[in-house]
């Protein structure tokens, strides 16, 4: 018998099917926004010289602005989980310089998938960092005003707040809009944008200087402003 049993045990252990599939090579589409686009009255695009620089010589993540009736608010505009998983938070969440002071900064880590998702500026419950959600399930509130500060004059001169989308490790992060899933980007349709091509700047620009101000080439406007 034991003849037997040892080549059937050498066999299971080379079999691909007897390990754990590698997480780093599943990349999952989204499938739920992260924010109501109506929301929202602005967005910036991708590898854009918006903000600062993040994962090279650009900005490669996308901010978003509030609309005209929820700027400069803390617990109003609302984050909905972008897909099944479960959140938390690592050393890049916990060593953001405005942690604490406009909201924090969270993963929610897509199901059996290398795709993540970076909340920032977000105040989320007590107590659900860890915990699995479902796609559509509220996070937590854009945090856009700082203790002590008045808010501002329009959405336009409003604090912002990104999300960036990741596959594998924080350092891979790519453009929101292109892992959404076809239903999902359909919904930003309403808001003027039906084109990925709209959301990426062309190449991969090296940006000398960084603005958040409005207008600024590589922020997107929404038509119609809410």
């Amino acid at each position: 018998m034991r003849k037997r049993v040892l080549p059937i045990l050498v066999l299971l252990l080379a079999s691909p099917l007897a390990c754990k599939q590698v997480t780093a090579a599943n990349p999952v589409l989204l499938t739920a926004n992260f924010a109501d686009p109506n929301d929202l009255n602005a967005m910036s695009e991708f590898k854009s010289c918006v903000g600062h620089a993040f994962n090279g010589p650009n900005s490669a993540k996308n901010y978003f602005w509030p609309n005209s009736t929820n700027f400069s608010t803390n617990g109003v505009l609302k984050f909905f989980a972008v897909c099944n998983g479960v959140t938390s938070q690592n050393s890049d969440d916990t060593s953001d310089p405005t942690e604490s002071i406009l909201g924090q900064t969270i993963h929610l880590t897509c199901d059996s998938s290398s795709t993540a998702a970076r909340y920032f500026h977000i105040t989320y419950p007590p107590g659900s960092l860890g915990h699995h959600v479902s796609a559509g399930d509220l996070l937590g509130y854009a945090t856009m005003l700082p203790n002590g500060s008045q808010p501002a004059p329009s959405w336009q001169k409003s604090t912002n707040f990104e999300i960036v989308v990741v596959e594998g490790d924080d350092s891979r992060s790519e453009d929101y809009f292109s892992k959404l899933d076809a239903p999902t980007f359909a919904a930003w349709s309403a808001r003027g944008i039906t084109s990925i091509s709209q959301t990426i700047v062309p190449g991969n620009p090296s940006c000398t200087s960084y603005s958040s101000e409005i207008p600024f080439p590589g922020i997107v406007v929404f038509s119609p402003l809410r």
